[in-house]
């Protein structure tokens, strides 16, 4: 039998236009497992009573206890002589890049829709993966059972919220569709016609009348398609079927055997309720009435005991002859897919017949084109998997494998797979060979094919070939390729490795052994899992510690026990390392706070005066009772010397105050003098020893324009630090790809960048001022020249700004020769011109200065004859005194001042370079180069002003979404209030009385979230987190009560908790740096934080 069946097999696999490579795609519990189940029962695989209830495809054991699928797994099913390999895919957002995965491998999908929870964010998805890979599907909307059980909607409420789920899938194609041409129409520099782009609509959405439309219970086994309703109607009303089936769908209404688009009587319903909906809910309103059940078997003529609705329902409208009549007739076979999907298979080959035509790439292009068995072999790895050695029968061709190994799961697009064959693993850093003798080994390594396999889920068996159009493991690839790659039996094939969706790991943890002589083998495994996992980020640290980066929770989990499976052994993991970000605060937000802090410093001012009345008051008080005259004239020395340091410190006031022991001379010293006094003796006291500054009273006396020196004192550098508006940030981060090319790597055209970067300054309607700047002085941005933070020197001319430069780089590309030879002609003469202005200008200066002493010379668009001077004897040019200024600040946006985390949407402005011109002792230099001093001054410059312009904290956020009824909407609000989640929509359903609730939840707040929203709802609500960019903290971390009110309501210091502050010092104290803690909550009772046994 097991001959036979391979023999069968094999013929299939080498019959391309019988082969359905598909995945399964849908949003997280929308039933793609149980769907899958139904589907594989239908080849005896599993039983049919099991399906739905085995999950025969989620291996894992923690698959099974979450009940959600992980990894993508693949399995070969045979109906009707046609080959079937399916891909069940994931519905978690965090596990994206297996869908991915999955859908370049195959040519169709079937995309699933829970009916009841309807259309959501990873449906969106999901689409939008399928559109771009170019992937035709067949929509199946699942769970209409629900409606009617658990809804208890009639027919035409059923009708109408199916319609509108449709609507949402088509509108989000649409969408896409909108987007290509758009992008398609500024390339190429034409427009499509209104005909053709509802051609391409039509072709592209989903309509039940074309039969790409599904309706189905996969937990009930049941299925169906307007096709399948009306092949049975028309038999009834003797009609044309095709003419029929125009009209089950849509407002379309019977009556006397006519079909008309207005209904004849009030009240009367669609075709599809009247020929369809009403005869599935009659059934089920008849579930519990089994003589009824088999009344209504015997009048269907079903065979056959019947002994619920559930075996009526199934023999009636059957699960498996629905969805594999589907995907036979509407998902295209390999060839089929491969003649559409050419130019996203192989992208790189066509790009070079377009270039230089060779006949070996022609050819390499048509075998795929035709998925040729008998052209050269090309196969593509879409990933590695790890399998067990248990599940691997390897039927006497090979001997069983040792330890759990890693497995190429890939797709042959041309050519055939042997056992024995030479062949050429190629990486993705491989290059074109235009020469026929010449041979490129970049990237390229040779390999003899020694183990084939086929997927059967968590199973693999052993072949000797695989032709074209069909899915592969293939054993012994482990060292050889990373992630993806592409093998083929020629060396000048390219590497078909696709532009995986950056999938950000946004939640890091280290991981170590529990015990130390594990930590080879945990190194393995990760090294392992680091190939298998498209989307894990593994870091080694300078110390010896590995940082893993995932994309969620639930990732991060999966990763932790693949590695304990893998290395047979226990490991322990850090705290979650979250992300954070630093930011200033825009000028408009920056405004508001310096009125607020106006008015209470004129409040605090006020208060003093009232003050000093009482005092007055307690002197002539003090007179009458006889006080002693010499401690009266003492007492009041005090009151003029000292103030009241507990208000007038948090507002500025005091300038040259020593703030090293703020907060104990706060609360124990009164008056100035006992300041000093006390200041002397903790410095006697922690002579040698490192003080802990407190970061709180240094930034409340910085201000945001700060001048630095460098080590030798020669160079003095005047920044001033102000912020971005986010949205400007969050386009700079948006288009950085375009910016590092352009700014970086020096290729594409600036015109499109300089374009779209003054709109987004008109939008956003920036000041002025700060657009002037931008526009002649902006000189670079940063980090890296593309990153989100603006460096303007006012000390550059404007035509060597950044944007000058790029304008003019258009010009150049646009302007004729003999326009150049005039503008040559003319920037000769104005060159003549400002030289002779600028020797004058000179002149004027040395005159104007004779008189000076020792003062700094500076001047805005050029640099101080001083300073040229200065650089000049250093061997240092202008411009690698830029190159200086640009590193230092690339360095303080690298790790800001709060928690050393990046910084963004922040410009700094240089408004002086300044040179000491006194006559000093010449002596040489022991600081090192200028061009070092110089980094460093710029980077303390920019720190420090940073400190004193408002900062603020960004912490990353998801974009939350769940579905709750009435009943526990209300404890879906509180878990979210309890995690700072900040509510964003609400949408309540009038079919299915579900609130779908957005909200924004940080991402340091969400651990655990999914347990404890599910225990408080009793399992009835879960969540979608999907990664949702970055966020201001807009509460000050270094706020402070200023006036008597607002000490009175909160204390000298605040009692309610201060988040920013609180995320500031826990991320200081993880980096190891200096952090403020109170150990000591009531000193009273002798109760401190620290448990020390």
């Amino acid at each position: 039998m097991e001959d036979q069946k391979s023999i069968m097999l094999q013929k299939l696999q080498s019959n391309a236009i019988n082969i359905r490579n598909l995945s399964i795609i849908a949003h997280v519990d929308h039933g793609k497992t149980t769907l899958t189940d139904q589907l594989i029962s239908a080849n005896n695989i599993i039983s049919k009573r099991l399906a739905g209830n085995l999950r025969y495809m989620d291996s894992r054991e923690d698959e099974q206890r979450r009940g959600i699928t992980m990894k993508s797994s693949s399995i070969q099913i045979i109906h009707n002589n046609h080959l079937i390999n399916l891909i069940d895919t994931p519905g978690h957002v965090e596990f994206s890049s297996e869908v991915q995965a999955a859908l370049r491998l195959t040519d169709g999908a079937l995309v699933l829709v829970d009916v009841l929870e309807g259309f959501s964010s990873q449906t969106f998805n999901v689409l939008k993966q399928m559109y771009e890979e170019g992937i035709k599907g067949v929509l199946v909307l699942n769970k209409v059972d629900r409606l009617i059980l658990e809804k208890q909607m009639d027919p035409d409420q059923a009708f109408i919220y199916m319609s509108q789920i449709i609507e949402q899938v088509n509108a989000a194609l649409s969408s896409f569709l909108n987007e290509q041409i758009h992008q398609v129409e500024e390339q190429k520099e034409f427009s499509l016609d209104d005909e053709t782009i509802k051609n391409l609509e039509t072709n592209l959405y989903f309509c039940p009348t074309k039969d790409n439309v599904v309706f189905c219970s996969s937990i009930d086994a049941w299925a169906f398609t307007v096709g399948t309703f009306s092949a049975i109607f028309a038999k009834k009303l003797k009609c044309n079927q095709q003419a029929l089936q125009k009209f089950l769908w849509g407002n379309y209404y019977f009556q006397n055997k006519k079909v008309s688009t207005n209904p004849i009587k009030e009240g009367q319903s669609v075709l599809f309720v009247d020929f369809i909906l009403k005869n599935i809910w009659n059934i089920y309103n008849y579930k519990d009435n089994i003589q009824k059940i088999q009344s209504i078997a015997t009048q269907l003529q079903l065979n056959g005991q019947i002994a619920n609705y559930k075996q009526l329902m199934s023999k009636w409208l059957p699960f498996d002859l629905c969805l594999f009549d589907r995907i036979i007739k509407e998902l295209p076979n390999p060839i089929e897919a491969q003649r559409a999907r050419k130019d996203i298979i192989c992208k790189r080959i066509n790009r070079q017949i377009t270039k230089n035509y060779d006949a070996r790439y022609d050819e390499l292009y048509q075998s795929i084109q035709n998925c040729d068995p008998n052209g050269p072999l090309v196969v593509f790895v879409a990933k590695m998997i790890s399998v067990p050695p248990e599940c691997i029968d390897e039927k006497q061709l090979n001997p069983k494998p040792q330890g759990i190994l890693s497995y190429a799961f890939a797709r042959v697009f041309s050519g055939t797979l042997h056992l024995n064959q030479p062949v050429f693993v190629i990486g993705p850093k491989s290059k074109i060979i235009n020469n026929v003798n010449q041979v490129d080994q970049t990237d390229i390594q040779q390999f003899e094919i020694k183990r084939i396999y086929h997927m059967m889920a968590q199973y693999l068996e052993a072949i000797k070939m695989m032709p074209a159009g069909n899915l592969v493991a293939i054993g012994g690839l482990d060292e050889l390729i990373f992630k993806t790659s592409t093998i083929s039996s020629v060396n000048y094939c390219p590497s078909f490795a696709p532009t995986f969706v950056k999938f950000k790991s946004i939640v890091k943890t280290m991981i170590m052994p529990t015990q130390q002589e594990d930590q080879p083998k945990v190194l393995q495994a990760i090294k392992k899992l680091y190939k298998c996992d498209p989307s894990l980020d593994v870091q080694a640290l300078d110390s010896g510690e590995i940082v893993l980066g995932t994309c969620g929770e639930v990732h991060l989990q999966r990763c932790i026990t693949d590695i304990e499976k893998l290395s047979e052994c226990k490991v322990k993991i850090s705290e979650p390392i979250v992300p954070f970000k630093e930011t200033i605060i825009y000028k408009n937000m920056l405004e508001e706070s310096n009125e607020k802090f106006h008015k209470k410093k004129a409040k605090v001012l006020v208060q003093g005066e009232q003050k000093q009345k009482k005092q007055q008051q307690f002197e002539q008080k003090s007179k009458d009772d006889d006080i002693d005259v010499e401690k009266q004239k003492y007492f009041k020395q005090k009151l003029q010397e000292g103030e009241d340091t507990e208000i007038i410190k948090d507002t500025n006031i005091l300038e040259h105050e020593d703030i090293r022991y703020n907060q104990l001379l706060k609360e124990e010293v009164k008056f100035k003098y006992d300041q000093k006094q006390q200041v002397k003796k903790m410095d006697h006291k922690n002579k040698g020893k490192q003080t802990v500054k407190n970061l709180l009273v240094e930034v409340q006396n910085k201000s945001n324009l700060v001048e630095e020196l460098t080590a030798n004192q020669k160079i003095a550098v005047k920044v001033r630090a102000i912020g971005l508006p986010f949205e400007l940030t969050t386009w700079i981060e948006n288009n950085q790809k375009q910016m590092r090319k352009l700014l970086y790597e020096n290729k594409g055209d600036p015109k499109i960048f300089l374009e779209e970067f003054d709109l987004i300054r008109k939008t956003l309607k920036i000041d002025k001022k700060l657009n002037e700047l931008i526009e002649n002085h902006l000189q670079c941005f940063g980090p890296k020249k593309f990153g989100p933070n603006l460096l303007i020197n006012k000390m550059i001319k404007s035509e060597d700004s950044l944007i000058q430069k790029l304008k003019q780089q258009t010009l150049n590309q646009n302007q004729f020769p003999l326009i150049q030879q005039q503008q040559i002609i003319q920037l000769d003469f104005q060159q003549e011109v400002e030289e002779q202005n600028q020797i004058s200008q000179i002149e004027n200066k040395v005159e104007s200065t004779k008189d000076s002493k020792s003062q700094l010379s500076d001047t805005t668009g050029s640099i101080a004859k001083g300073l040229e001077l200065y650089l000049s004897q250093q061997d240092l040019s202008q411009d690698a005194m830029n190159n200086a200024i640009n590193l230092g600040f690339d360095l303080a946006l690298n790790a800001g001042p709060l928690c050393a985390e990046p910084i963004i949407g922040a410009c700094f402005i240089i408004e002086q370079l300044k040179f000491s011109e006194e006559e000093q002792q010449s002596q040489q230099d022991t600081y090192g180069p200028i061009s070092g001093q110089l980094i460093s001054a710029m980077k303390d410059a920019c720190i420090n002003s940073f400190l004193g312009a408002q900062p603020r904290l960004v912490e990353s956020v998801y974009k939350c979404t769940l579905q709750t009824d009435f009943m526990n909407y209300g404890k879906s609000i509180d878990v979210l209030n309890q995690r700072r989640g900040n509510v964003l929509n609400e949408v309540l359903n009038s079919c299915t009385s579900l609130f779908t609730v957005q909200a924004r939840l940080p991402l340091s707040s969400s651990f655990d979230f999914y347990c404890q929203i599910q225990s408080a709802t009793s399992g009835h609500v879960s969540a979608q987190l999907d990664f949702d960019g970055w966020s201001i903290i807009q509460e000050d971390p270094f706020y402070q009560p200023y006036t008597d009110d607002d000490i009175e309501e909160n204390g000298i210091q605040k009692v309610e908790r201060n988040i920013a502050r609180d995320l500031i010092m826990a991320t200081r104290k993880r980096k190891g740096m200096n952090f403020e803690e109170k150990i000591i909550v009531a000193a009273d009772k002798q109760r401190n934080l620290s448990r020390k046994k």
